[in-house]
């Protein structure tokens, strides 16, 4: 699947032997899912440093499946996705960053469930009275995949878990801060402070305490238009008086980055963050880093962007069991990562060691392929140091399609091209080499 960059089982498979052969692991009864996500576990575990900051990044996607409900003779695993009629599960996985280099270690959780047709929307739950104890809840997943992550990792490790206004529950700002672990969430529901404000209100009514400049880059598919945005900062301590918590109160900062009318396109709303935090946030300098970190949830979306319909493709894989599909999802997960590494390392500006990303093998044929796409000016040299992830990134980026003098870095998709281009290349150049020797 690494070097096919694919999961669809024809595609990967050489020959019609090892087809049937993924096909007889796959339905074999003693692959159990369990084992399938503790590799991805202990992959990620090993990568962690006793003492290290890491960001905890989770979301939750919906694999379709429904276009090959015909070709499925056992759906065990699989039921309705949020549309209430499409065959499907849900996926939500918990991505490990570096904090400091934002280098991507791997998936230390992963979460599959599905519901049953008929079961009741969010909406509908809203309006009734729900006396249900949150661990029966599917909200409880924000909760169980912190408390799971934790135990895989050092104990010294320090947690900055984010998530974005799904993952805004009073539940877990009781539950999980502790001196190993924080939360940075975006704030969902205009909730109540002590002394009966509403946090909206509050904030509307903060000074601004500063502001800087983002870079937006512009996207046909939302009508998003390309331009450098003026992010006006706030930030002040909160004490929450969730109904839920019977009396108990939740001390935590808000930070709001809020985008000035002056650089706000005509027809475009404004970029408008509002953050709840553990950490301690007293200056501009702080509150820049929430923001710093907050960025990162993207990722995640990139993630499933992969796995999905741009990348990897899982939708269309023809499977004839529900266990079957969740694993190769869940294999898809490990998959992705090879690109994400190279994604984030693209944005930093120190040099990011290798490491064990990459093996003597692939990185002498990628010695080799860089000397074709660099050019004979000093402009179209590859500028990163050839020991760092940001200089695979660039070789990768540019097999796949992305020229650095139209665009200064190159999107996942074209990373993911290059790959998937590269692993053709290097399996022919093992041969080669084979044959020589």
């Amino acid at each position: 699947m690494t070097v096919k960059q694919s999961v669809v089982i024809h595609q990967i498979a050489d020959n019609q032997s090892e087809q049937r052969a993924y096909y007889r692991l796959l339905d074999n009864e003693n692959l159990h899912l369990s084992d399938v996500k503790s590799f991805l576990y202990s992959d990620c575990s090993a990568q962690a440093s006793s003492g290290g900051h890491y960001l905890l990044i989770q979301d939750t996607t919906q694999p379709n499946f429904e276009k090959n409900r015909s070709n499925i003779s056992n759906a065990d695993g699989l039921g309705v996705i949020a549309d209430n009629k499409s065959l499907g599960f849900f996926l939500h996985p918990s991505l490990l960053v570096d904090a400091n280099d934002k280098r991507s270690l791997g998936f230390i959780d992963i979460q599959t469930w599905s519901r049953e047709v008929n079961t009741l929307t969010k909406l509908e739950r809203k309006h009734r009275v729900n006396t249900t104890p949150i661990e029966d809840k599917e909200s409880f997943r924000w909760i169980s995949s912190i408390q799971a992550s934790k135990l895989r990792l050092p104990g010294d490790c320090h947690l900055t878990c984010l998530s974005d206004r799904e993952g805004d529950i009073s539940e877990l700002f009781i539950r999980i801060p502790d001196q190993h672990t924080d939360l940075l969430i975006r704030s969902n529901d205009n909730r109540c402070l002590k002394g009966g404000i509403k946090l909206f209100d509050y904030v509307e009514n903060l000074p601004f305490m500063g502001s800087y400049e983002l870079k937006i880059t512009g996207d046909k598919r939302i009508n998003r238009q390309s331009r450098v945005a003026k992010i006006n900062l706030k930030y002040s301590p909160v004490t929450l008086a969730p109904a839920k918590s019977k009396g108990k109160e939740i001390e935590v900062y808000v930070v709001e980055a809020k985008e000035d009318p002056s650089t706000v396109p005509t027809g475009e709303d404004p970029i408008h963050w509002r953050l709840l935090t553990t950490h301690q946030v007293e200056s501009l300098q702080q509150a820049c880093l929430m923001i710093d970190y907050y960025k990162e949830r993207w990722l995640i979306e990139q993630v499933f962007r992969l796995l999905k319909n741009k990348g990897l493709q899982i939708e269309n894989s023809q499977m004839e069991t529900g266990k079957a599909l969740i694993c190769l999802t869940i294999m898809g997960l490990y998959v992705v990562n090879k690109v994400m590494i190279l994604h984030n390392a693209s944005k930093e500006i120190l040099p990011i060691a290798i490491k064990d990303s990459f093996s003597q093998q692939e990185m002498a044929c990628l010695k080799s392929c860089n000397k074709k796409y660099e050019g004979n000016t000093i402009k179209q040299k590859n500028p990163h140091p050839d020991d760092s992830l940001q200089w695979i990134y660039w070789v990768l980026s540019r097999m796949g399609g992305w020229k650095p003098h139209e665009k200064n870095n190159a999107g996942v998709i074209s990373i993911f091209r290059g790959y998937n281009y590269f692993q053709q290349i290097l399996e022919g150049w093992q041969m080669a080499n084979n044959s020589v020797s």
